[in-house]
């Protein structure tokens, strides 16, 4: 019967009860609910989203792909819908539609969020700290007594509410507790905002040794544009987005030592930060292989050089509008991580002729990349432990989701039957992809 209602009235009840079980009653909700994230990458980033989105697709399509290894049932039932067939990259930018094809209108879900959220990996040209004691790795920076300590990234955030997290491996660590995190942005005025963090001072204490953690720091805004002004500097642009700039950074004369950061990461408002005021997650495990994914690093690597114009520090609002998505991926081709798939067979580099001269771009043994999936997301990581900021926040968790804690007693050790095993993110996806949302 919804099905023969009015399309408006079938996209209403999507956007009044966005969590219900609608869209999985048959393939026509489900790619309904699927398109209806296009129409909220528009509203959301403006439409001069679509160009850029244009110009990464070699690397989107990448690690949508990728996602198969949990989802491919799901994509296949809105390709199949659709009637989508993959397409070749064209670099002459001659077809009309490059964005009707799989991995990309049978995904606007994830491709939203990817847009929404922002995962910060470590770059060496983004960290100053002191060597040779110091490495910044290939993926991750680790930082072995050092007083020096400053990290800036410039990014484009869409107005809204957001976490600032850190993810990181405790060897014995000291000296987190004085490190200064700050978002800054600049007003229709060209007045700089400053929102600045700090983490708990007995950091090194309560975060647990030798595991991966996820750490909140703190929570911020982007506020909207006054259209108004921004119309008057721009009128032929439609880019919903701000241009922040995030600052990491010492801010005493404290030896900091024993501790690796793999990614800062900003998120959408989560059910567990938000909901249940957790202070961090933690895995047991702190091999930078199981936690940063290489596939989103290379993309998001293409997507902040293309918002950014090719540029990185001038935050003045007219002229960051005026550079938005002018940024070319293919210039900064060499930075891409190309060794992702070393371990499960071979990746090569082609060179190719386009409109503005040659290209390269990779090409891939797809069942070297479905070996590399199966591994970064069918790897199940049992143990996991969760810090609320308060008891009470601790019971509730435990009362709707069961005792995180049993996953670490060991299978021969008796259990109550009455005890209840953690059944939140039983399928380990959370922490491994931008945060989804809802419409």
């Amino acid at each position: 019967m919804l099905s023969r209602l009015p399309l408006e009235i079938q996209v209403k009840l999507f956007h009044l009860v966005p969590s219900s079980a609608l869209k999985h009653t048959n393939s026509y909700f489900y790619t309904l609910y699927n398109n209806l994230y296009y129409d909220k990458i528009l509203s959301t980033f403006g439409e001069d989203i679509i160009q850029v989105i244009i110009k990464i697709l070699p690397w989107l399509k990448l690690y949508i792909k990728s996602l198969d290894a949990f989802r491919y049932e799901c994509r296949n039932a809105i390709a199949s819908r659709l009637s989508l067939e993959d397409k070749k990259f064209d670099s002459s930018q001659s077809d009309p539609n490059p964005l009707h094809c799989t991995f990309i209108k049978d995904s606007w879900k994830y491709i939203y969020s990817i847009l929404k959220n922002k995962r910060l990996f470590a770059e060496y040209s983004d960290y100053k700290i002191d060597e040779p004691t110091n490495y910044i790795y290939s993926h991750f920076v680790e930082i072995n007594r050092t007083y020096l300590l400053s990290y800036t990234k410039s990014l484009w955030l869409a107005p809204g509410s957001y976490n600032l997290n850190i993810g990181l491996v405790i060897k014995h660590g000291s000296g987190l507790g004085t490190t200064k995190f700050e978002i800054k942005y600049q007003d229709e005025k060209d007045q700089a905002v400053i929102q600045t963090f700090y983490p708990p001072t007995n950091i090194n204490e309560i975060l647990p040794k030798q595991q991966f953690c996820f750490l909140k720091i703190g929570e911020f805004k982007v506020p909207d544009w006054d259209q108004s002004v921004k119309q008057k500097k721009e009128p032929e642009r439609h880019n919903k987005l701000r241009k922040i700039q995030f600052v990491m950074e010492e801010i005493g004369l404290y030896l900091k030592s024993g501790f690796r950061i793999f990614f800062l990461d900003i998120s959408q408002p989560s059910l567990l930060f938000n909901e249940f005021d957790l202070l961090y997650y933690s895995v047991k495990e702190s091999n930078y292989k199981h936690f940063i994914n290489l596939p989103l690093k290379n993309l998001y690597k293409a997507l902040n050089y293309v918002q950014n114009g090719g540029t990185s520090d001038n935050l003045s609002m007219q002229q960051s509008l005026k550079l938005y998505g002018e940024g070319d991926p293919f210039e900064i081709f060499n930075q891409y991580d190309r060794t992702f798939l070393s371990e499960f067979g071979e990746i090569e580099v082609l060179k190719i002729e386009g409109h503005k001269g040659e290209k390269e771009v990779f090409t891939y043994d797809e069942n070297s990349l479905a070996k590399y999936a199966e591994f970064f997301f069918e790897n199940k990581i049992k143990n996991r432990y969760f810090k609320f900021s308060t008891i009470y926040q601790r019971r509730q968790f435990i009362n709707r989701f069961g005792d995180f804690e049993l996953d670490w007693k060991d299978e021969g050790s008796s259990k109550d039957s009455s005890e209840k095993i953690c059944t939140y993110d039983k399928e380990g996806l959370k922490w491994k992809i931008p945060i989804l949302g809802e419409l």
